[in-house]
């Protein structure tokens, strides 16, 4: 199938998208690996990560933030609930809502296993330099804004 424009055949390989798929798919394969030791998932880490760094959002932020559906999210929420790492809280003045936030374990469990992620995150962009490293975010976030808008998020 040629390609309208240029009239090349079709490639997978000229789109950014199969990279970054590839990229994803190998890293969290690594991460799986290197998180199994700590009796953890990729998700839990996701998860721990960003309620470490700012804590305590209902599950549709979380959601949101994390790009994962609301009933899977669910599920990892109550498991991690069962092991100690979360909690959930109710608002004084929002009953209604419920509040996902890290426990003392969890940031015992984020301490732990921050060193061993953090290897896995820079030997993705090994041998990239700091405005390299800079640049690349930079795009990324582009494209991410393009596909929420595209998504209507």
């Amino acid at each position: 199938m040629p390609d309208e424009l240029t009239g090349a055949p079709f490639s997978v390989a000229e789109f950014p998208t199969f990279y970054i798929y590839t990229i994803q798919s190998g890293n969290f394969a690594a991460l799986n690996h290197a998180l199994r030791p700590f009796g953890i998932s990729v998700m839990f880490w996701r998860v721990l990560a960003v309620l470490q760094e700012s804590d305590g959002h209902n599950i549709s932020h979380l959601s949101a933030k994390l790009a994962i559906d609301r009933s899977n999210l669910s599920r990892i929420i109550d498991l991690m609930a069962r092991d100690g790492l979360i909690e959930r809280r109710t608002p004084e003045h929002d009953r209604r809502n419920v509040l996902v936030c890290i426990t003392q374990a969890g940031r015992r469990k984020v301490d732990e296993v921050y060193p061993s992620v953090l290897r896995i995150v820079e030997s993705t962009v090994d041998g990239f330099s700091a405005r390299e490293r800079q640049t690349l975010l930079s795009l990324l976030k582009r494209m991410r804004n393009n596909v929420l808008q595209q998504s209507g998020r």
